[in-house]
């Protein structure tokens, strides 16, 4: 039994395991800031496609792509605005951006991990 031989495959195994989940994380998170980037032009992409669209056909998609809000059953939670000071809010924030940017900076690291574990799985060797 060579304990040496054993030890690396379990190891090689396990940094495959992980290589292959920071592959799947990176392809969902790339698919996040897909759907992110999809929902802030969304508006702008419709109105110019439905400039060329029937109105039967634009009610058709509206309703698929755009479904009526959810609405709240009475007395059920709500948050309330009177709550909060807008007054301090300083300067408005594009929520979009922001998502992106941090989908963007978790994808880089999922790449430098994806990296590393390469590296370590060609160091193992044989």
């Amino acid at each position: 039994m060579d304990r040496e031989a054993i030890a690396r495959g379990v190891r090689r195994r396990q940094a495959q395991e992980s290589l292959d989940f920071e592959r799947e994380r990176e392809q969902t998170l790339q698919e996040q800031i897909e759907l992110v980037i999809g929902e802030a032009e969304s508006s702008r992409i419709d109105a110019a496609a439905f400039e060329r669209m029937s109105a039967e056909d634009v009610a058709i998609v509206k309703a698929d792509l755009n479904p009526l809000p959810y609405e709240e059953e009475p007395g059920s939670f709500f948050e309330r605005d009177d709550v909060f000071n807008f007054e301090d809010v300083g300067e408005e924030v594009d929520p979009h951006a922001e998502e992106i940017a941090r989908l963007t900076v978790e994808v880089e690291q999922c790449r430098r991990r994806q990296q590393a574990f390469s590296a370590y799985i060609e160091a193992l060797g044989n």
